[in-house]
């Protein structure tokens, strides 16, 4: 049979189970305007999952319908927050259209939030600082988090943490910035905290010690799995490039 043909099938097929399941109607234009990736796509976000039921398919779902439907989280969040004006739909919307990066979208909504009895909570304050910053406003994001330390002082997240760090590093308090840098690397995950350690270093001049702590990183990724080395990528090329050899 020619592949063509096969192919027609296919997405004959795929249709007439979106329209059977009741799919998402978006799929349809994905399947036909997509040949080949289109029921391949369906068939990992929509069928797999149905077929084994477990964490790893409907992650995999997740994503696939996030990567082809970049909007379709924000529409459901604000279908959800017209049924019912609650802080937790706002917020949950507001992470939605942080993902996204649309973070005038995402200040109010938190904004709004964050009175009353929720005016200290603290997942929404960390969310709050984490969108002023990602729009570049460095210092709202801090007065947040020092807030949010303020009322919540058991609260702990590497996370915020490291943002706080940021936060002080953005405002120009570099020597406390270099503290915290200091802090999260003895405990953080991940590359990031260390590798801006060693940048700040390197901008004040001490060029042994940012070196030393690009050869930490170099070393560690030569021992971590493929996919620590993936995901930390960013930060390993660059302490490829500005370390030792570089």
């Amino acid at each position: 049979m020619p592949l063509y043909i096969l192919g027609l099938l296919l997405d004959i097929v795929c249709v007439i189970h979106i329209m059977r399941t009741g799919a998402e109607r978006f799929w349809i234009y994905v399947v036909m305007l997509l040949p080949g990736a289109g029921p391949v796509a369906y068939f990992v976000a929509e069928i797999l999952p149905s077929l084994l039921q477990t964490r790893t398919s409907r992650a995999m779902a997740r994503n696939a319908r996030n990567t082809l439907d970049r909007g379709r989280g924000v529409r459901q969040r604000l279908a959800a927050l017209d049924m019912a004006d609650t802080t937790e739909n706002r917020r949950l919307l507001a992470e939605e259209y942080l993902a996204l990066g649309q973070f005038d979208e995402a200040i109010p909504l938190y904004e709004a939030c964050l009175i009353g009895i929720h005016a200290d909570d603290p997942t929404l304050l960390l969310g709050y600082a984490r969108a002023c910053f990602a729009k570049g406003e460095a210092q709202p994001a801090l007065d947040a988090l020092d807030h949010l330390k303020s009322a919540n002082p058991d609260f702990d997240s590497a996370d915020g943490h490291l943002l706080y760090a940021k936060c002080l590093e953005g405002v120009g308090r570099l020597a406390e910035a270099l503290d915290e840098y200091r802090a999260l690397a003895v405990y953080a995950p991940g590359e990031e905290p260390r590798c801006r350690l060693a940048l700040l270093l390197q901008q004040g001049g001490e060029i042994d010690a940012a070196r030393s702590v690009f050869a930490e990183i170099l070393a560690r990724a030569k021992r971590a799995t493929r996919h620590y080395r993936t995901t930390e990528r960013e930060w390993i090329e660059i302490a490829r490039r500005l370390g030792p050899a570089g």
